[in-house]
């Protein structure tokens, strides 16, 4: 785009910090973002909507079949024409809350919660937009990297020494430590594709796909969902050729984040400032199952209209399970 215009960003935050009991520091606050002027393509030779369907369309040699695309463009002869244009924008608005205590007493922690929403036409820059439908009820939704609920704790904690006599004793149950990182976080926004068995032109357009067609909620509640039935797939369908769908952008989010990490720690004093640490972390220390992925792509037999991927609505993907690492640390 010539007109050179300069993506911006405005960014903006009240908080409010207050002293708990314990020295503990609680802080509240809002912070926002308004990003103007990014960047998108978009194809200024674009085939419309329904000509393929057009009687001036079909190619005379062949019947029944439209002409080559590049035939049927405003620029005829030409395939896309992209542009690139500082015309997309994005939004963000959260509330965040922590709370943290210094090291004292044998004893520090921290938590963070932050509950948000970002919309966007386009995750990174230069994604395609199409104009031949209504730009903004077509691509403005949220960011694939939305997360509504972010929850992070972390503690530190030197475990209190048992009243043991005698300097072996002393140390094997003095000098422990336990630590962790505890994490809860949303699942993505997601979107619902289909593909066909056989190949159908349901648009008249090689320039845009039609979404899936929706009858009904797909979020089932939780005591309704197991490995199989994440969502219910019976709510989507075929969409009749020669329309568009009525999905929107994201329909669904993803499986979260529940997870774990702790670790143990045990410190021998060596020589005044010489100090050996030998430390046990467990990552996904439960081994809590946190599923990654989900089946969102349905395939339909045009002839039936019915559904054939047998992993539609499933979990396809986990993240790692448990894993535990030793270590040995000389301080000085």
């Amino acid at each position: 785009d010539a007109s050179g215009i300069v993506p911006s960003t405005m960014n903006f935050s009240l908080s409010i910090q207050r002293t708990l009991w314990g020295g503990t520091m609680l802080d509240v606050g809002y912070a926002g973002s308004l990003s103007r002027h990014l960047q998108w393509m978009r194809n200024m030779n674009a085939i419309p909507v329904g000509a393929n369907f057009l009687a001036s369309s079909q190619d005379p040699t062949t019947p029944g079949r439209p002409l080559p695309a590049n035939f049927l463009r405003s620029t005829p002869g030409y395939g896309a024409l992209n542009i690139i244009e500082m015309a997309s924008s994005s939004n963000y608005h959260s509330l965040q809350v922590s709370a943290r205590r210094r090291f004292a007493r044998h004893f520090q922690f921290g938590a963070a919660w932050t509950w948000s929403k970002t919309m966007d036409f386009n995750d990174i820059d230069e994604s395609a937009v199409t104009t031949l439908v209504p730009l903004r009820s077509w691509h403005y939704g949220l960011a694939g990297f939305d997360r509504t609920h972010v929850v992070k704790f972390n503690y530190l904690v030197d475990v209190p020494n048992l009243p043991v006599h005698g300097a072996f004793l002393r140390s094997v149950f003095h000098g422990w430590q336990l630590s962790g990182i505890a994490s809860f976080v949303s699942g993505a926004p997601t979107g619902v594709g289909f593909s066909t068995t056989t190949a159908i032109d349901i648009t008249g357009t090689a320039d845009l796909g039609s979404r899936i067609f929706v009858t009904g909620p797909a979020v089932l509640p939780k005591d309704q969902r197991d490995f199989y039935r994440y969502f219910d797939a019976s709510v989507f369908q075929l969409p009749a050729v020669g329309t568009l769908g009525n999905a929107g952008k994201t329909l669904l989010r993803g499986p979260g984040v529940n997870n774990w990490d702790t670790a143990i720690a045990k410190s021998f004093a060596i020589w005044e400032t010489l100090r050996l640490q030998l430390r046990c972390e467990a990552f996904n220390a439960f081994n809590h199952t946190q599923f990654s992925a989900v089946g969102t792509g349905a395939q339909f037999n045009p002839a039936t209209r019915q559904q054939t991927n047998a992993a539609f609505g499933s979990f396809t993907g986990a993240r790692a399970p448990r894993t535990v690492q030793l270590a040995v640390r000389l301080m000085f």
